[in-house]
């Protein structure tokens, strides 16, 4: 006998669960898919989100805390040189005719020799540093204001060689011995030529070596400038030296300089400017060999003791 259905059942509705099961099962499934995708989507758009702040190069990036050797130091100023110059001592109360006085390590005085340079800055003078920066040697040079206004770049250098500075008048013009010196007009030609060192260096000379070694009247207006005056013990006369300048004239100029190697303290007298100097660079390097050979430190004149 065949198997009857109850009534309202059919063969395709007996086959599976109630519809309404099913319906709420399907839902489930999609729901857990489309969190999933949402949960990709969102990691995919904040990824993308920090590349682009961290690539944008208006946007600062977070620096880590610096510590405090990561620090780099401050640049430090460099100080005018005017205002770390100590004052100018006070002037000497004469004529100063010997180098300054110094001792050795151990205490004992020094033979010493101040090598100086008038007229300039010249043509010469650069080759005169050349020289005496090979040999190691200081020197003080007496410079005419009219040279160190056209040269003041030669006046940094003698300054950064290590050399001292001197004024040595505005113009170099030279009165008569039985005159002297002008007041007024030595008083001006001094004034003009502090300032011009001051304005090429930084630095107020100490220093004033009067043309031709004219001392009278000139002793009064150096001390009110606090100057002292310089002249020298030994006179190569290098200045009277001929148009060709050679080796003949430069081995008289040697020979004049040795002159000193009898005195404690010389201060030799020779030129950067003013003239034909070539004899003068060619001795140079023979003067200094031979108060080297003999022991003599070389000084400036502006050196304490």
């Amino acid at each position: 006998m065949a198997a009857t259905l109850p009534p309202g059942r059919t063969s395709q509705t007996s086959s599976r669960a109630p519809a309404g099961h099913a319906q709420l099962h399907v839902r489930w499934d999609r729901v857990c898919v489309f969190f999933a995708l949402f949960v990709v989507l969102a990691i995919v758009m904040s990824h993308t989100a920090v590349r682009a702040i961290r690539d944008d190069p208006q946007t600062p990036a977070a620096t880590p805390a610096t510590t405090p050797a990561a620090t780099p130091a401050p640049i430090q100023a460099v100080e005018d040189p005017a205002k770390t110059q100590h004052p100018c001592p006070a002037p000497a109360k004469g004529v100063v005719r010997n180098a300054p006085a110094v001792r050795d390590r151990a205490g004992a005085p020094s033979r010493t020799v101040a090598l100086t340079f008038d007229d300039g800055p010249g043509p010469a003078t650069p080759q005169v540093l050349d020289v005496l920066q090979r040999a190691g040697v200081p020197a003080t040079f007496f410079v005419v204001g009219e040279s160190a206004v056209a040269n003041p770049e030669m006046l940094r250098r003698i300054i950064a060689d290590g050399h001292a500075l001197g004024d040595h008048s505005w113009s170099h013009d030279i009165p008569r011995a039985a005159a002297g010196w002008n007041r007024k007009k030595l008083t001006g030609e001094i004034k003009r030529t502090h300032r011009a060192i001051i304005d090429a260096t930084g630095l107020q000379p100490c220093l004033f070596r009067p043309p031709g070694g004219i001392v009278k009247g000139a002793e009064s207006v150096t001390r009110a400038a606090r100057l002292s005056m310089i002249l020298w013990s030994v006179d190569t006369r290098d200045w009277a030296a001929s148009s060709e300048g050679g080796w003949r004239f430069a081995n008289l100029i040697r020979k004049r300089a040795a002159l000193g190697l009898t005195q404690e303290h010389p201060v030799i007298l020779l030129h950067d400017g003013g003239g034909n100097r070539a004899a003068t660079v060619l001795a140079l390097p023979e003067i200094i060999n031979d108060y080297r050979a003999q022991g003599y430190r070389f000084v400036t004149l502006n050196q304490p003791t």
